[in-house]
């Protein structure tokens, strides 16, 4: 009757009013709307479907409604023939799983099945708020798991294959970036191929939706190496390439993580990534001005280096002789710097770099890093240090460098990675007989001796330093102020767990020899 549309208009324009929809609620407007949907007039349904939308809106309204079970009408609503009566369904509930109270009202009233079953309508503007909803159920770690259990992840994925709308798209890639956080929800995705319909969103000429995209993929990346050997087949390598190029710092960053989750552990992902061509991108990476992005870069390029493969270290040496990592170092961003050492010392590991880094005169920059740089940095470049040491033709680079002083500073630390990089360095610098007076003045024996009482993990370099020093006679006084006696006397006694039987019978010469030259001056 024109009675109930008027009624009906008259709800519409109050309940537009923010500051009065709580009112109206407690009014029982949303009693006299489920009412008023039940009348035969085109119009007056409109405007009840205009009214509903508008004061679901409010927070406290639909924490009235959880409160009173008030939302079963809604969910009656989204089966309706009348189009009007769907739309303002799909709306209210695309509004209402904004909080997760709202998401907890749904949940409770099963009405997770007909927003999956909205998602497919006709209709564009059903079938955007239904993906809006689910996308923000998706996006909270207490109710994804339901979602994902009425196939979610299914009904998604098709709608994204099939719909050309923008905002559709946008939501499809967001519920994936979020599907893809859990481990099991992830298997899913991987086992059912759902990264190549990822492939085209992150294509797409909408920006967010390339964002949600990558980060989905980067979520994706992060699984067990089954499963990322798995999507490195399925191609993900050749969108990441793409997305690495893309002039948005975000995307890059994503596609740079994923690169470094991709490599880790994988020979074979290794091998792939350096077919396609990864490393003059990433290279160039690091030479951003934006840090977050070096960082990701780096770590792609760490990820790449680490392991026994030659290939790897040499591919990433040639692209660039190391300039830009040295580059790296010398920044005053910390993370850089311990990222950009560390790689160094990964590829130093190959002899050939290990001579074209010493030649590059970058050895004092890593010695100062070392002195005035975190624990971090301090362990990555303390196991740099001990690979130059290796070789004897670098030692006197090495004391150039005032890298002496800080083996010794390094073996004194408190922290077993710095403690036993300190203590193969000093076992190797040891052997050198120029050294070894030099060592012991300037304080390497304590820690050494230290080491060896606490049974330290590194004690047999820390035995080895001490055995190689005491061949010296003119470190035997040092060595006796600083319990170095002591500690050789156990060693050849066979306390100290040295791991070498000739270590024993070298402790038991010095410490004769030592009584020898004691005796002779009584």
């Amino acid at each position: 009757s024109p009675c109930y549309e008027d009624c009906a208009r008259s709800f519409a324009n109050l309940c537009s009013h923010e500051d009065k929809q709580v009112l109206l609620y407690r009014k029982g407007c949303v009693k006299t709307l489920v009412k008023l949907s039940s009348s035969k007039c085109p119009h007056c349904q409109r405007y009840v479907a205009i009214a509903m939308r508008f004061i679901v809106s409010s927070v406290e309204v639909q924490k009235s409604i959880s409160k009173h079970n008030e939302f079963a009408p809604f969910i009656v609503l989204s089966n309706s023939n009348l189009l009007d009566f769907v739309r303002s369904s799909s709306a209210v509930m695309a509004a209402m799983s904004v909080t997760q109270s709202g998401q907890s009202i749904i949940l409770k009233n099963g009405g997770m099945k007909s927003i999956l079953r909205l998602i497919n309508h006709l209709d564009f503007f059903i079938q955007r708020e239904a993906m809006r909803c689910v996308a923000n159920f998706a996006g909270s770690h207490r109710f994804r798991q339901y979602v994902v259990k009425e196939g979610g992840v299914e009904t998604v994925t098709v709608a994204a294959t099939t719909s050309g709308g923008i905002d559709v798209l946008r939501d499809s890639a967001r519920a994936f970036s979020s599907f893809s956080i859990d481990n099991a929800t992830r298997s899913i995705m991987i086992a059912q191929e759902v990264s190549k319909v990822i492939f085209k969103l992150s294509k797409s000429s909408d920006s967010q939706t390339q964002r949600f995209a990558a980060l989905a993929l980067c979520n994706i990346c992060l699984g067990t190496l089954n499963q990322r050997e798995t999507v490195v087949k399925q191609g993900v390598l050749r969108v990441l390439l793409f997305l690495l190029r893309y002039p948005d710092v975000e995307i890059e960053r994503c596609a740079a993580l994923s690169i470094a989750a991709l490599s880790l552990g994988s020979i074979k992902n290794k091998t792939e990534i350096m077919k396609h061509g990864f490393i003059a991108p990433l290279i160039s990476t690091t030479t951003y001005p934006d840090k977050t992005i070096q960082r990701c870069a780096v770590l792609a390029l760490n990820g790449i280096a680490l392991g026994e493969s030659t290939e790897t270290k040499i591919g990433i040496y040639k692209e660039d002789q190391l300039s830009s990592l040295i580059a790296l170092v010398k920044s005053e961003d910390v993370e850089c710097i311990h990222s950009g050492i560390y790689i160094l010392g990964t590829l130093a590991e190959n002899m050939d770099i290990r001579n074209f880094f010493v030649s590059s005169d970058a050895l004092h920059i890593i010695v100062e890093k070392l002195a005035t740089g975190s624990i971090e940095v301090k362990r990555a470049a303390s196991y740099l240090l001990g690979l130059v040491a290796e070789c004897k033709d670098y030692h006197y680079l090495l004391e150039s460098a005032s890298a002496l002083e800080q083996v010794v500073a390094i073996a004194s630390l408190v922290d077993e990675e710095c403690e036993e990089c300190g203590a193969f360095s000093l076992a190797l610098l040891a052997r050198n007989k120029s050294f070894q007076v030099k060592l012991t003045n300037m304080g390497a024996v304590r820690p050494l001796v230290s080491m060896m009482a606490r049974n330290s993990a590194s004690e047999h370099y820390a035995a080895d330093a001490l055995v190689q020093i005491s061949n010296n006679r003119e470190t035997h006084v040092r060595l006796a102020e600083d319990g170095g006696i002591q500690a050789l006397l156990k060693l050849g006694q066979g306390k100290v767990a040295a791991g070498r039987d000739d270590l024993q019978d070298q402790a038991k010469i010095s410490v004769g020899d030592f009584a020898k030259a004691v005796s002779k001056q009584f």
